[in-house]
């Protein structure tokens, strides 16, 4: 007997679904429950029910699914062979990417007439705007999916197999790139406007320039993690982002070398430990307890951090303000903290402490332009100061 519910959706308004008992899972003895949704009208969902209900009293669903769609397939495999049969939070990963991604896009071709061709076109659309990582785990799921309905022949061949995932940095800016820093004036002018448009961008900022930290290191930073008295910082994680379980937010840092204690600058110390005092109270208003906190020093106000985009966006919008004419991603402000402390005389191999890198090598790599310009800069200032008498 199928039940029906109406809901609300911000974008096609009230629709209304159904669920129907499929039977019982022979492996959890509980009932299958199977949810079909997107349907106009309640007499348009009754219709789709009852013609289920006569598949699954047939016995053979599996042979009379040849049309079925891929929104009810999905649903029915997310229900059928995936709750209470992997974890919690894999279930929640692949139901995400069902309705976020897949549904919408994919829903409302039949399983049986979808391409190779036609999924590899969705797969790129995806790669525009996601990480490769999230596009993986959509993909995963979906290739999963098929793989079932073809257990259940109502495909004879998966058309997610054999599917590329593009390189999403492939035709972006090379973050390595000799261009993708600020010069020492531009540092004075880029914070100042920094300031101007929002002190927790301020802060964020400020803190790369002047540790060189990797962004996922910074974003990652706890209250503990500060000593603004002996004034330095401990670098022991960063941030991932998984919008599935805030409690996985840390993982370890990129390599052994990334693990360290770098030592700042008075004037961040004074401003970090101003920012942490600021935060305690704008946490205790909102109702955010010590046991509850995150204690992330940098976050979007309300105690969790600040998505991929939003960082990047601000830094536009800042260099934009403040007249700065240049393609400067956020990794560039890693780099900007390395060529401030290699014009100010420090070595190689200090930078490459500072930075965490593997090695020298990579560090000099990385750098070599800008010793070039040290080079010809220092031999420029030698020859003026020597200023041989002419014979």
């Amino acid at each position: 007997m199928a039940s029906y519910i109406k809901y609300k959706t911000k974008k096609k308004g009230t629709l209304w679904m159904f669920k129907i008992d499929t039977g019982v899972d022979p492996k959890t003895g509980k009932r299958i429950n199977t949810t079909r949704r997107g349907f106009n009208s309640k007499t348009e969902a009754k219709l789709a029910a009852e013609e289920l209900e006569i598949q699954i009293e047939s016995g053979n669903l599996a042979n009379q699914s040849k049309d079925i769609l891929i929104k009810d397939f999905l649903m029915d495999w997310l229900e059928i062979y995936k709750r209470n049969t992997v974890r919690e939070n894999t279930f929640k990963q692949h139901k995400y990417g069902v309705e976020k991604y897949l549904v919408p896009n994919l829903g409302f071709i039949k399983v049986s007439k979808l391409t190779n061709a036609q999924y590899q076109t969705f797969v790129n659309g995806l790669i525009t705007h996601l990480s490769k990582r999230t596009v993986e785990i959509i993909h995963t799921t979906m290739q999963s999916a098929m793989y079932k309905a073809l257990d259940l022949e109502i495909i004879k061949k998966n058309p997610c197999s054999k599917i590329i995932i593009p390189d999403p940095n492939l035709n972006k800016l090379n973050t390595s790139d000799p261009a993708n820093f600020l010069t020492k004036q531009e540092v004075f002018v880029f914070l100042s406007a920094a300031l101007k448009d929002n002190p927790k961008y301020y802060y964020f900022f400020k803190t790369l320039i002047e540790t060189g930290l990797r962004k996922g290191e910074a974003l990652s930073l706890q209250r503990d993690d500060i000593d603004t008295v002996e004034r330095r910082i401990s670098i022991n994680k960063t941030i991932v982002y998984n919008q599935f379980d805030i409690e996985k937010l840390f993982a370890p840092p990129k390599t052994a070398a990334s693990k360290r204690s770098i030592m700042i600058t008075e004037s961040l110390a004074k401003e970090l430990n101003e920012q942490i005092l600021i935060q305690k109270e704008f946490e205790k208003q909102i109702g955010i307890t010590e046991e509850t906190s995150l204690k992330l020093v940098f976050n979007r106000g309300d105690g969790r951090p600040f998505a991929k985009s939003t960082l990047q966006r601000a830094l536009k919008r800042i260099c934009k303000n403040a007249g700065i004419d240049k393609d400067i991603t956020v990794h560039g402000l890693r780099h900007t903290h390395a060529v401030m402390m290699l014009e100010s005389g420090a070595s190689m191999k200090e930078v490459q402490e500072r930075l965490g890198h593997a090695s020298i090598e990579v560090t000099s790599d990385i750098y070599a332009h800008i010793t070039e310009v040290i080079e010809v800069r220092s031999i420029d200032k030698y020859s003026s100061y020597m200023d041989y008498p002419e014979e």
